[in-house]
Parts: C-alpha cells; structure tokens; sequence
C-alpha cells in the first residue's frame, strides 16, 4: 500500500471544469502509449469525444459532468494494460443504456467488437424488477440477475468484467454522495462479498486494493480510520522504513552477487489488517507482523531460493511464516516465497521473493494473460485453471435460471465460487482444489464422476475415514472403489457438500430410478402376458418388442408407470383378438391385481426417497413397525430387521439406512465388548478414534478382568445415522494393538 495513493483515494475532489477531464484523457493517452501502437491513440479521442456528446447534461450526484465517470473509470481500467478495444468500450460503457445512442450507432461508428463489449455492459447492469412490491426481494433478485448476467458475460468476453471492475472502482469511490445510507452499505457490502473475490480469483490485486479498503471504509469508518492512522503514524515516514529496508537487501544481494531486478517496498492496507485482527481475536494492530513487507524481483526460480537462504542466514525466520508458493500456487496462480524475519527493524518483516513473469501475473493475473491480435484485437488464450473456474461460474449460472431456485443459485455461488478453498493430494502428488467443508465423497467426484459413483471406502493420510469425513488442507486423499457395480445412495445427499457434486448424483439417481422403474414395470408386463398365454418381451414370438426400438419401448412403460396408459389396453395394440374376447374377465382382473398391489407396496422402504423394487429377507421377514436396514448388494435391495441373524455375516460397509413410509429415519446403535491393556491414556486414545469419526457415545462402561491382570473390559454404546460408519469404526478398532479381542458386536 501507498499511503499517499490511499489517502488521495479516500479524499476524492469532484471535476467540474470539462477542460480538467480533457487532461484526464490525454493522461490515459500517455499511458496508453507506453504499450499500444500510436496509430490507435486517436481512436482514444474518438472514443472520449462521442461519449462526451452523448451524456452532454448529464450529472451524476457529486454535481460533476457524468463525462467524468467513464473517464475516471477508464483511469483505473488503465493499471491492467487493456487493448484498445476496452480503452475504447470502457470510455462508451453508459453510452447505450444512459443515452439515446444505440448499439448500431456504436457499431457504425466504431468496430462492432467494441459494440458487443458496451451490449455485454447494459445487459450486466439493465436488470429491473417493476411488478415487485418489497423492495428488500427486488433488490436482492436485482443483484443476483446481476450476478448470473455478469458471470454469462465473463465467459462470452473476459474484458467485460475487467471494465465492470474499473466502473465499480469508482461508483463505490463517489458512493458517499449517495443520500440514503442504507444503499451505500448495501453496494459496499455486494462489492466486498462479491466483486472483491472476483477480482482475488482472476487475480486482479491492483483492481482488488481499491474495491476491498473503500468497501470497509463504507461499512466500518471508525476501525478504518483507527487502523490508517496507526499505520500512518508508524509506517509513514518512506525514508526511515521503506527506503531504508530497501537498501539493506540490495547491500545484502550484491554482496552475494545475486542478480536481481528490483526490489520494492509497500504497507498492508487498512482491510487486510482488520482482517488480521479477525484472525487473531484482537484489536492491537502491533500483533499484526507482516505490515510492512518488501518484494525481491529476480531473473530465476533458483536464484528465488538462494536468496531465500541468503536472508535466512542473515536474519531469524519466524518458522510457522515460511511459504513456497512456488512449488505449491494458490488458486488464482499466485507463485512467490514468502519470509517473515526479525530484526531487520524492531518488528517483524515480510519478504516476497519472485522472478519478473512471477511478478506480471500477481499484479494482473488474467490480464497479463491475454494476447491481442494486432487488428481483430480479440483475447486468444487464458491460463487453463482460471478457465475452468469461469467456465464453473457459467455452468452455475445455467444451472440456476429458474428464478424460484435463486436460493439454490446463491448457495452454489457461495459455496463453489466464493468461499475460502482447501488443497489436498492425490497419492500421486497432483493437487486438488476443493471448498472447506469438503468431505472425501466430494474428493471423489471432483477426481471423475464414476469414481464417486463407484465409491467403496477412503484412506485419508494412509488411515481409512468414513464416508463424511471433512478433508483439511493439504490431505493426501486415496479413493477405493467397487469395479462391478455403482454403489451410490440417495442418502448420499446428507454427506456431500459441493453443489457440483450433488447434481452429478442427482443426475445417477434419476437415471437409475428411470432404469429401476422400467425393469419393475417389464416384469410386470411380462407377469400379464403370461396369464394370457402371451409370449414374452424379448422372446422370439413377441410383438411387442419387435415393434419399438429400446428407448421407444422404455417411454411406452414409462407412460403405463405414471398412469397415463393401462397394460390391458397396450397388450390389446398387438393382441386385439385374444384380448377382446375376455375383455369383461380382463377388467375384473386388472381391479384385483391393482388392488393386490395397493396393499402389497402399501407399505414402502424410503432412504429419503420412495424405493418400489425391493426384496424382503425371507429369514428375518421384516414387518410395518419392525427397525429395518438396508443391506445392498448384487440382488438389488434387500431388507432385513436387525434382530436378522443374517446382520453377522454382512459386511458393514454394506449398510444403508432404511424406515417404514410415515415413520421418521431411523438412528442405529453399535453395541461393542472388548477386553484391552489396561495403560495410562490408551482408553483416551481410543476414544480419540470415536471423535475423528464424529461419532455419538451413547453410553461407556469399564470394569476391570477378573482372570488377567493388566486388563479391563471395555462396553461401548454408539449412535450411527450412518450405518456404514460402523465398518469404519471397526475396522479402526480391530487395527488398536491395544485391543486383544472384540468379543460382541451387536446392532441395536
């Protein structure tokens, strides 16, 4: 941070002398020169001129020209280096929605490129919900149309969010002249939990250091100012810190002939030590110790580690505060070391070591990565991990249009796009990128679809975990799976936490549900024709089947599932003489059957969701009012009561939650007995596995062996929702050398 930049920043002064906004222009000229053919610098003016015709009269609420918005916006649209193309849209970004000008007149007087660009704009920005009467709920459909919009937009044409930013820039800088402060904390508010990790995750820090700081000053002025003034105050004097820090490191480089480009000094802004203060529980400032920092720019990433070892060997590094993010990037790509040392002043300093590519990406990321042809003028190619985080962000909002799902659409953003994300290892050393709150289900599926399908059990860390277990930073996560059968459940749902991944299971279960519905109703079918004497499907006699092809066939079943057609009257298509003969005894029939049918599925299994196709155990003969489970294995779905002595030899893994339609879900208990050493710790040990498991101890007895010393008898009542966390949870515990036998296991 630049203290004089921020300040400047937060005490903005209005224009109102036109003649003051002509030289704002020839500003963006000269920079603009620096990197754009002087060929296209008139085609600045061009811009300027027509936008300053088409708002001539126009004020915005600071009393200035409204000339000045586009302009000041394109100022900050300038940090990144954009073609001519965004100078150009930035400069006419109003022009359509706020004047008479069209998308045509744009297009006739400039290239249609930039044309798309200001369209892409109105369409982002023009979202209006007349016919709602509780402006709470059309503010907040408003910002989340915005939002789908914006994130469409961001896909079609990335620049169009590289201007959306510079607008929102200074919008939110002139947002004190706004009269209503509701609204000003709302757009501050929108702009920290929405644009502020936008830019963080397309790596826009410089267009990121503005939105966040002005944001929190409008949401919290009086710990912004206590914490500007503090820094003010102690970091404010350039030559006693910064100038002075700058020298001892070169003196330092040189001395060890490292080469080196530069080396710069800055402060940590007001927001990103508040946020420190958060993290810390505190509101002493002095326990931040990376306020000041200073950033090494080099020629190689082995030149970044030497002079890693260099400030090592000179200063003390405070151990916890060593980060590679060179071998390890952040998300958005961020590559660098980091080092905080001491005694380089009397306080903790931070150290940054990159090479120049390094450094280009940190400050504009995605900007940095586009290549603009010379007369198309159109972005080629993008860095492969923000791509698929936009084309995530797309996928979302396609996912979500129905306005009665905006709940679903904001929970996803959240969850998907905007929270603070975790990483762990493949057992081949890639790195994954998941939301916190990911459990090694969601692992799964974000590895392949069907290896989430196929899911049989997890080893976390080498240790197996359950099926819920929440991945922590950098796990190193291993996935088994079954290679014959899918072993997905409905249930399912309750553990997985990304949106992505619950619609991948949602889309098996409906499929799968379609295939079990069809497969119930063929049996069925063929059940009838044979009590009339009838072929069967798929035999070589059958009407039926010759005369459809498979999917054609399966609709036909659907329809007679849901109602809509009866099997009389489809067997009767291709039957018509045997059928019509015994039409009176047909429809008697067809009532018993159905009513033999009401009351045999009266009573269904669900597991969350209705199940029609199951088998009973014809040992244990599971009643309405029974406690039940599910066992699933190669015959479908079987139930079984769990008083079934068929329970001993199924393996746990295999259990599914099951109850009557009407009851509420059923909670199991595990009843284990088991002799163990008795030592000082080893039972909290033990107990220790329960926690990892998060799993409920109902009840816990001890006692010690009558017959060996050094041994005591351990009982032990846990509470499972999950049936198959008691594989787990034994498997854990047959692993203890501690435990010399499990004498009872026993499901209640």
């Amino acid at each position: 941070m630049d203290i004089q930049e921020l300040e400047n920043f937060i005490n903005y002064q209005p224009i109102f002398d036109i003649n003051k906004v002509d030289l704002l222009v020839e500003d963006i000229k000269s920079k603009a020169s620096e990197y754009l053919p002087s060929s296209q610098l008139s085609s600045i003016d061009k811009a300027y001129d027509f936008a300053k015709k088409a708002h001539q009269g126009q004020k915005r609420l600071s009393g200035e020209p409204y000339i000045v918005h586009p302009v000041r916006a394109t100022q900050f649209l300038m940090k990144i280096k954009p073609d001519i193309a965004s100078i150009q849209a930035c400069l006419l970004h109003d022009v359509i929605e706020d004047t008479p000008y069209t998308y045509e007149d744009i297009k006739n007087n400039f290239w249609e490129e930039v044309a798309k660009l200001c369209q892409w704009l109105v369409k982002v920005s023009k979202v209006r919900y007349k016919h709602i009467s509780d402006k709470k709920e059309a503010g907040e459909l408003r910002q989340l149309e915005t939002l789908k919009k914006t994130f469409l937009a961001m896909w079609e044409d990335l620049r169009v969010i590289f201007i959306k930013l510079a607008d929102r820039i200074h919008n939110i800088q002139t947002l004190h002249y706004h009269p209503k402060l509701e609204k000003r904390k709302r757009i501050a508010l929108e702009t920290l939990k929405i644009y502020v990790p936008i830019a963080q995750r397309l790596g826009l820090s410089v267009f990121q250091w503005y939105l966040e700081n002005w944001a929190f000053r409008i949401l919290n002025e009086k710990e912004f100012f206590r914490i500007f003034k503090y820094v003010k105050k102690k970091y404010g004097n350039g030559e006693r810190y910064i100038e002075k820090g700058i020298l001892k490191l070169k003196h330092l480089l040189e001395e060890n002939n490292i080469k080196y480009y530069t080396i710069k000094g800055r402060l940590k802004s007001p927001y990103r030590i508040y946020k420190k203060l958060q993290k810390y529980q505190t509101k002493d400032i002095s326990k931040v110790m990376d306020i000041l920092a200073f950033r090494i720019i080099t020629d190689s990433i082995s030149n970044c580690y030497n002079i890693l070892w260099i400030i090592h060997s000179k200063y003390t590094p405070i151990i916890k505060k060593i980060k590679d993010y060179i071998a390890v990037p952040k998300p958005n790509g961020y590559q660098s070391l980091h080092t905080t040392i001491l005694w380089m002043f009397d306080f903790p300093v931070e150290i940054q070591i990159r090479t120049k590519e390094m450094d280009i990406k940190a400050e504009y990321w995605v900007a940095a990565h586009f290549a603009y042809k010379e007369a198309g003028l159109k972005p080629v190619s993008v860095e492969e991990r923000q791509a698929q985080w936009i084309k995530k962000l797309q996928d979302i909002v396609k996912s979500y249009q129905v306005e009665i799902e905006k709940e679903k659409f904001k929970d996803a953003l959240q969850i998907e796009i905007l929270e603070k994300n975790i990483f762990v290892y493949t057992p081949k050393g890639d790195i994954i990128e998941l939301p916190k709150g990911s459990t090694v289900l969601d692992f799964a599926f974000r590895i392949h679809t069907d290896i989430g399908l196929r899911f049989k059990n997890a080893l976390v860390n080498w240790r197996i975990v359950p099926i819920d277990y929440k991945l922590k930073n950098w796990d190193i996560v291993e996935i088994k799976v079954y290679k014959n059968r899918y072993s997905a459940s409905k249930s399912w749902l309750n553990v997985l936490y990304t949106p992505s991944a619950k619609a991948k299971l949602n889309r098996f279960l409906k499929q799968q549900a379609k295939r079990d519905l069809i497969n119930l109703w063929i049996r069925k079918l063929d059940e009838k024709l044979k009590q009339l004497w009838l072929p069967t499907l798929f035999t070589r006699k059958d009407k039926i089947s010759k005369s459809f092809s498979k999917e054609e066939l399966e609709n036909f079943l659907v329809n007679i599932a849901e109602g809509k057609e009866s099997i009389i009257k489809f067997i009767k298509k291709f039957y018509p003489e045997v059928v019509t003969s015994e039409d009176k005894n047909i429809k008697a029939e067809e009532k018993v059957i159905k009513k033999k049918e009401k009351s045999v599925w009266k009573n269904i299994i669900i597991d969350i969701d209705k199940v029609v196709d199951y088998k009973v155990c014809p040992e244990c003969k599971p009643k309405p009012g029974d406690k039940i489970i599910w066992r699933v294995g190669k015959d479908w779905i079987k139930i079984h009561t769990l008083s079934c002595k068929a329970l001993k030899s199924i393996s746990f893994d295999k259990l599914v939650e099951a109850h009557w339609e009407g009851e509420e879900p059923n909670i199991y208990y595990l009843k284990i007995w088991w002799y163990m050493l008795d030592k000082p710790w080893i039972l909290m040990q033990i107990l220790m596995i329960f926690s990892e498991l998060q799993i409920n101890i109902r009840d816990i007895r001890v006692q010690p062996e009558k017959k060996y010393k050094h041994f005591i008898w351990v009982n032990i009542l846990a509470e499972f929702k999950i049936p198959s966390k008691m594989y787990y949870l034994l498997k854990e515990l047959k692993n203890t050398k501690e435990i010399f036998k499990i004498k009872e296991v026993k499901v209640l």
